[in-house]
């Protein structure tokens, strides 16, 4: 019997083949957002309580700075909500959409949640495609929601997979279950990271809600973080140094509640079975985060984790150095770039270290 993941990595392999192409150069700006699960504005529509933040972010950020904008899956929560209610009680959205597709480019990868958009026969003005590869000097970044990686999905075809959505949506019953499943989540991540491996490629998905930057984990990056002070308090001036501490500690804080939290998920291994972690693999997160907004930029060259958050909601990384938060125009938003790292300089570890 052939493994089930050789199945998924053949499907991904088609996935890649038949992606949409876009080409990319250092003077290139897109930025990537996944799992907006919008819905009818109320009280059960998850979307809401980040609306005004991903809008001030969109408006006051990206469109003025000429990003391009794409949306990988699961923008409308279509298993809970019609398409009709969602476009009507979110005009202003739309309305934003409309001008990234008029003054640059807006594209949209379908999610499990919004699949139906595939078989709707109503008019949907975006262009939409199951995946995008954007090119960069030879070298691509294949761009999907990350649900095609699910054993669930792998020998769907596109119908069966519109009469699972639809049955989903008229039974009552909903989609939730990997954003808060550990272990599908882990699942669904290593077998895309392995087809990145096998691809000589990056990498980037949505679906499980939780951020990935070169493969890795907040874990990880806690650790690289207090590193980074450590070595930033040996250069500062004394004035600085005592700031500097408080933040190690809070750092130190922050990656012991994630190592507790790991041990009670019962997870051990945060790098997919690899020594060394190849850093083919990204995914920008989530819009309905309970502290915010995550997303990936790709501009200037590099690639950056970006995330934004509302001070009123979230202030502890205002109250130390090490990622230095920036306001958002005269707004209480703020926005602050995670981890970033050079294009051509995550290309060549992953040929290097594959």
């Amino acid at each position: 019997m052939v493994a089930p993941d050789i199945h998924i990595n053949t499907y991904l392999d088609k996935l890649l083949e038949g992606a949409k192409e876009h080409q990319i150069n250092n003077h290139s700006k897109w930025v990537i957002f996944s799992d907006l699960h919008m819905g009818d504005g109320g009280t059960a529509d998850d979307f809401k309580p980040n609306s005004d933040l991903f809008q001030s972010a969109l408006r006051d950020y990206y469109l003025k700075h000429n990003f391009s904008l794409m949306l990988n899956g699961d923008v409308e929560g279509l298993e809970r909500f019609s398409l009709e209610v969602i476009l009507k009680n979110w005009k202003v959205v739309y309305k934003l959409f409309d001008s990234f597709a008029k003054k640059t480019q807006l594209v949209k990868t379908y999610g499990n949640q919004d699949l139906r958009l595939k078989f709707k026969q109503q008019t949907y003005y975006y262009e939409m495609s199951e995946a995008y590869k954007l090119c960069y000097d030879q070298n691509n970044i294949f761009i999907y929601h990350g649900h095609q990686a699910s054993k669930k999905y792998q020998f769907q075809s596109d119908l069966g997979s519109f009469k699972l959505k639809y049955s989903a949506q008229t039974s009552g019953s909903n989609n939730y279950s990997v954003s808060h499943s550990n272990k599908k989540q882990y699942k669904i991540e290593k077998r895309a990271y392995q087809h990145a491996i096998k691809r000589g490629q990056i990498s980037i998905i949505g679906h499980t809600h939780r951020p990935l930057f070169k493969s890795l984990y907040k874990i990880d990056r806690l650790r690289f973080k207090i590193d980074q002070l450590c070595r930033d308090y040996l250069i500062s001036a004394p004035s600085n140094q005592e700031s500097i501490a408080h933040s190690i500690k809070f750092y130190q804080t922050e990656l012991e509640k994630s190592h507790q939290i790991q041990k009670l998920k019962n997870r051990n291994s945060f790098n997919y079975h690899h020594n060394l972690a190849i850093p083919c693999l990204f995914n920008s997160g989530t819009v309905i985060g309970k502290r915010g907004i995550t997303c990936l930029e790709i501009s200037d060259g590099k690639m950056r984790l970006i995330h934004w958050f509302d001070k009123n909601i979230s202030k502890k990384y205002l109250q130390y150095t090490g990622y230095d938060p920036i306001p958002l125009c005269k707004t209480e938003f703020y926005r602050m770039v995670i981890n970033e790292d050079a294009l051509n300089y995550i290309f060549a570890r992953i040929k290097l270290l594959r």
